[in-house]
């Protein structure tokens, strides 16, 4: 019985790990009032990081929203943090011509990251 229960156990681990491992979230919205407001963060190169302001257009954040699943950009605001942090910068025209959001990722450190508000804000 003991030996069951560790294979059993062993099985559904690995359906786990192999659930996440097939995961293609790379665009999420963290710290809002719902699933579609919130930091806008990019999982790139196996990290999540919060996106420089940069350079947001309200075109560029539909992108996004459009990721994540969450109609379309409403508005775009820059949050100040309390230090400097690693953040990714986006190429916007890279995102524009219709490269998935990560795709136009580079590492770069801010004291501001993008707050995005999309149209299924709920």
């Amino acid at each position: 019985m003991d030996h069951l229960m560790l294979l059993l156990l062993l099985w559904s681990s690995g359906l786990q790990a192999e659930g996440e491992l097939n995961s293609t979230e790379s665009v999420r919205l963290v710290g809002g009032a719902s699933r579609c407001r919130g930091t806008l963060e990019v999982k790139h190169e196996g990290e999540w990081r919060p996106l420089d302001y940069s350079v947001w257009t309200l075109k560029t954040a539909a992108a996004a929203c459009r990721e994540s699943d969450c109609g379309s950009a409403v508005s775009v605001v820059e949050r100040e943090e309390s230090s400097y942090r690693s953040v990714w910068g986006i190429w916007s025209d890279c995102v524009e011509s219709g490269s998935a959001v990560r795709e136009c990722a580079a590492s770069g450190s801010s004291y501001t990251v993008l707050h995005l508000t999309c149209s299924d804000h709920g």
